[in-house]
């Protein structure tokens, strides 16, 4: 059984049935395994490596809750360890060594492929064994079908000890691999594991099958892992040995766009690699990126990265903070807006899914931050537009004959400005800058996902089925064309005064430095209306207390409170304010 956001998605449009699996967009983590250092360990290590040992002050929740929260790429780094027992005494960064959990000691006494980041240095991890860690990843993907593909990164870790008198990590080799690949198939069947040879299918190459057939697609495609090795070119090519394309592996490889290999790329830096990232994907490649590095984003509250990370166009975007480390200031945080788990590429794929998530998070609304049954509900919060005759009707038709006095007025210009265009330019003098979707991704998810929670004003429309002011008045002026969907459209309250003051309100409290000005924006926004002509003054007064209505309900949304929480860094950056 398909998710309901999976069968929304595939009944949405024809073009989002056919999406192949590397359409998506979505976010992982880096050494996703990876336990904290004990912070006198960590002291030890800064005072020993100065303050580059705080590239390595950071750790991840459990596997099954990263992928819960929508992780959907892992890294794992993994030392070999034929014999058993070469990683079970470590030293720590103290070197006087510790005692190991009995479960952990036992697991890492036992032959096989161990999971840890540097011997006897920064060595705990969730799930000590490589076996371990797939076996918990499958488990999950058995109870969770629908999911989009796991991309599960591997570094095979050799070279010096950590230490003096440490462990030295064996090298790999190609028969080290084959033990590798063994180990993955001995969790993933060819059923579960989406592998080089079923992509490469009757091609003469991996990169020929990339380029000229495409990736697996998405629905068949769900439920399922892929693996790339992420090495530099040496261990890359004992991985691949004599093979021209990695035939009878179980893993992808890291490599550059002209290999015969090529299908994956690493490209972890996405500001400086932005065009051969877009590149990449748009040719049909996947690649993966990071949104941040060696923690200093997250001290910093530091979003430049993320942000180009967001909008590159890589399928799979890579961090260390899932969730915000608490020790920092400014709530670092990587995830997709609104719960989605996997969303339709930018690059490939950004008209074909209608705004739907490829993958949600369970029980999160399609659409908008509340589900229809808590939205507000405008008809019975709003007081009814004026009965006809009544004072107030008598002061619409009033102002309304009134203002068409400013016709060709700098008002009037500024109200015809207002009928189209970005909330950014509208609000740009009153925010002190203009932002750009580059700039500014979640803030510009948030908000288009913010405007699908204002479907309530079409039902008041609909319920109170008001005419426009101009209409009988053929001879007056408005400062937008008469269309017949103008003219169709109820005039109570107004809908773009709604979406002026929304917008007002989530930016005032993103930049409270800028709030009376954005505030006083919103309402010139919403006063366009009365002026251009196109709703009387009481269905644009309406509209404002709609829009604060609908910011207001929005905050019983923790989602929507995470976003504004990541949103607000893109402000404080735009504005050069500290993080907050």
């Amino acid at each position: 059984m398909l998710s309901l956001v999976a069968a929304l998605l595939m009944g949405a449009s024809p073009a989002a049935a056919e999406l192949r699996m590397n359409d998506l967009t979505a976010v992982g983590t880096h050494n996703s395994y990876k336990l904290a250092v004990p912070p006198e360990e960590m002291a030890a290590m800064v005072t020993a490596r100065g303050q580059a040992a705080l590239g390595v002050d950071y750790a991840h929740r459990p596997l099954v809750e990263q992928l819960d929260a929508g992780a959907r790429q892992l890294e794992i780094d993994v030392v070999a360890d034929p014999g058993g027992a070469l990683y079970a005494k470590p030293l720590t960064a103290l070197g006087h060594g510790t005692i190991l959990p009995p479960s952990v000691a036992a697991a890492l006494a036992k032959p096989g492929f161990k999971v840890l980041h540097m011997p006897d240095v920064d060595f705990r991890s969730s799930c000590p064994t490589f076996v371990a860690c797939l076996t918990q990843v499958k488990a999950w993907s058995k109870a969770h079908p629908d999911h989009v593909p796991i991309l599960i990164l591997l570094n095979a870790k050799d070279g010096q000890a950590s230490l003096p008198g440490g462990v030295t990590p064996l090298p790999f080799d190609e028969r080290t691999f084959d033990a590798l690949d063994a180990e993955i198939r001995s969790v993933f069947d060819d059923g579960r594991l989406i592998t080089p040879d079923q992509v490469r299918g009757r091609r003469a190459t991996l990169r020929e099958a990339i380029l000229a057939d495409g990736w697996p697609s998405l629905a068949a495609s769900r439920g399922k892992v892929f693996f790339a090795l992420d090495e530099a070119p040496a261990k890359v090519a004992l991985y691949r040995g004599t093979r021209t394309s990695l035939e009878g592996r179980a893993m992808f490889v890291n490599t550059d766009e002209a290999s015969p290999a090529a299908a994956y790329l690493t490209l972890n830096d996405p500001v400086g690699q932005k065009d051969r990232i877009a590149a990449a994907v748009k040719a049909g490649f996947i690649v993966r990126t990071r949104a941040d590095a060696d923690t200093w984003a997250a001290r910093t509250n530091d979003v430049t990265q993320r942000s180009a990370a967001l909008t590159s166009g890589a399928q799979y975007i890579s961090t260390d903070y899932l969730w915000p480390d608490p020790r920092f200031a400014g709530g670092y945080a990587v995830r997709l807006t609104g719960g989605d788990v996997a969303i339709c590429n930018p690059v490939r794929a950004a008209d074909r899914c209608d705004s739907l998530a490829i993958e949600a998070q369970p029980g999160v609304p399609p659409r908008g931050y509340l589900s229809p049954q808590a939205r507000p509900d405008l008809t019975k919060i709003l007081a009814p537009p004026p009965a006809k005759g009544s004072p107030r009707a008598v002061a619409d038709a009033a102002i309304f004959d009134q203002t068409r006095a400013l016709k060709d007025s700098p008002r009037w210009g500024l109200a015809t400005a207002d009928v189209d265009g970005s909330m950014y330019d509208h609000f740009a003098q009153a925010l002190g800058v203009r932002l750009t979707p580059q700039a500014a991704p979640v803030l510009t998810a948030l908000l288009q996902r913010a405007g699908e929670d204002r479907s309530v004003v079409s039902l008041a429309k609909t319920y109170w089925d008001t005419k426009r002011p101009y209409i009988g008045k053929e001879a007056a002026p408005i400062c937008e064309p008469k269309s017949d969907h103008l003219a169709g459209n109820p005039d109570y309250p107004s809908g773009h005064s709604v979406h002026g003051e929304q917008v007002a309100m989530i930016l005032a409290e993103l930049a409270p430095s800028r709030a009376a000005a954005l505030y006083a924006r919103g309402r010139d926004y919403a006063e366009s209306r009365y002026v251009c002509g196109s709703h009387t003054f009481s269905a644009t007064e309406a509209g404002l207390q709609a829009g604060a209505v609908i910011y207001a309900a929005e905050h019983a949304s923790p989602i929507f409170r995470r976003d504004m929480d990541m949103a607000r860094a893109e402000l404080d950056a735009a504005l050069g304010t500290p993080s907050r």
